[in-house]
């Protein structure tokens, strides 16, 4: 199934593909591929290849990467803080409004590459590290462990032209849709879309690769890609609707009467107390039917139920799950379930940590541009912490933690921008006042220009 495509001039989703297992890897991470993502030469290439560098304009297109990138404040106004950084690594202040239109398409584009290429970066590093006992007894069995889902940003109306939103009170929104590694909590495929499109449309399941272990929520539910992943010799694992009621074929595990039980819906089985749990889980085989490129497919699947009276106050957990039994046995679909929850880390660093939830801007390819922008400083901190692993001989305290230390690391992280490119201590004190005065001033403009609106509404 071909996802659909998204009302508007929405970006198209890109995908991250590994690096390959001759690539030598860096002695130190974080800052080898510091200081390759921001090598001035590929740059400048990338960006006159792309078009993010016109002949009538002179841009530092490095310094401009690195501030939007390094842009990591909380303070609301991701494009204000952006400028500043500019300012400084360029040695030049630009109007406001000149400075936002360099925020184009082909720009985003740029960002875009960027971040893939971070993600590479972090891949290629290490690219078997696994988190945790129960992720690692994953990737023993399966080649990754993949989680999709999607977030929500809130943005300025006027930005409802192409991200409309469900609320009336805040009419502009966009999701953020990832299907996430768990080896490094990295997206392999990441788009944008208006808030109202729903999740399962948006799913972009090309994404995943054979003997990969798919986890998704209710909102991803679709008999027809589960059948089509099957086929693709991909595992899945998700919820079962309440709208799904599978006939059943086998009971492997359960109480009653197993014989009844067969070729009985599930829910009638259940109503009629010819299935029941058998020390709280119940293991069948059902049949799954729906339709592929077109023809009809039929498949035998897995359907499991949990019942932990104290958890679930007597509602059962159902999954819907292709992985053997001798990989997961019922009690292992549950906990399996669970990691898919890792996914919220990648929004909180992104949100929190990062500092997305800081953004204002509206056009959309501005908006683009920021979000990339996130998703390059998320793989720097993982590289950090890959770093400070190798120096402590310990896993760090957290992503999030890194991340933040990295938010908190960026003025050392200018100054070493600022060093490589030659600026002496009295530049410094030069750009630092004139820095300072231009955004004084333009702030001063900014209040004065409000109380003469008010005046005049007098």
């Amino acid at each position: 199934m071909v996802r659909r495509p998204v009302k508007g001039a929405l970006s198209r989703p890109f995908r991250v593909a590994a690096l390959p297992a001759t690539t030598l890897l860096p002695k130190t991470p974080f800052f080898a591929a510091r200081h390759e993502l921001f090598n001035a030469e590929h740059i400048v290439e990338a960006a006159r290849r792309l078009g993010a560098i016109e002949r009538q304009r002179k841009v530092d297109m490095p310094g401009l990467v690195q501030a939007a990138v390094l842009s990591l404040s909380p303070i609301p106004g991701t494009q204000t803080t952006i400028y500043t950084l500019y300012c400084g690594i360029a040695g030049h202040t630009l109007a406001p409004s000149a400075f936002y239109e360099r925020f184009t398409k082909p720009f985003a584009a740029l960002m875009g590459e960027l971040a893939r290429r971070a993600i590479q970066a972090v891949m290629a590093v290490e690219p078997h590290d696994a988190e945790g006992q129960a992720l690692q007894h994953l990737l023993e069995r399966f080649t990754d462990v993949c989680v999709t889902d999607s977030t929500c940003q809130i943005l300025h109306r006027l930005a409802a032209c192409w991200a409309p939103s469900t609320s009336k009170e805040r009419p502009a929104s966009f999701k953020l849709h990832s299907v996430v590694s768990l080896r490094d909590n990295l997206p392999v495929e990441f788009h944008f879309s208006s808030q109202r499109d729903h999740d399962n449309g948006q799913l972009d399941d090309s994404a995943l690769t054979p003997g990969t272990l798919f986890m998704a929520d209710l909102g991803y539910v679709d008999q027809s890609r589960v059948l089509r992943l099957i086929l693709r010799q991909i595992h899945t694992l998700m919820r079962l609707k309440l709208s799904q009621n599978p006939v059943i074929r086998r009971v492997v595990r359960g109480g009653g009467d197993k014989k009844a039980a067969r070729g009985k819906k599930l829910d009638e089985a259940i109503d009629q107390g010819v299935l029941v749990f058998t020390s709280g889980a119940i293991d069948l085989d059902v049949d799954l039917e729906g339709v592929v490129d077109g023809e009809k497919v039929k498949r035998t699947v897995r359907v499991v139920g949990l019942s932990e009276p104290e958890i679930d106050d007597g509602n059962p957990r159902w999954y819907l799950t292709t992985v053997p039994r001798d990989v997961f046995n019922p009690e292992q679909v549950g906990l399996a379930y669970r990691l898919r929850w890792d996914i919220e880390l990648l929004w909180k660093q992104m949100k929190s940590g990062a500092g997305m939830a800081a953004l204002r801007a509206w056009r959309e390819e501005s908006v683009q541009a920021l979000v990339y922008g996130k998703i390059v400083a998320v793989a720097l901190a993982r590289l950090l912490e890959l770093s400070v692993c190798e120096v402590t001989r310990e896993h760090a305290v957290g992503q999030l933690a890194i991340v933040l230390a990295l938010s908190r690391s960026v003025p050392m992280m200018m100054a070493m921008a600022l060093q490589e490119r030659g600026v002496t201590i009295e530049e410094m004190e030069r750009r630092i006042l004139m820095i300072a005065a231009h955004v004084a001033r333009s702030r001063n403009r900014r209040r004065d220009r409000a109380k003469r609106a008010q005046r005049e509404g007098l």
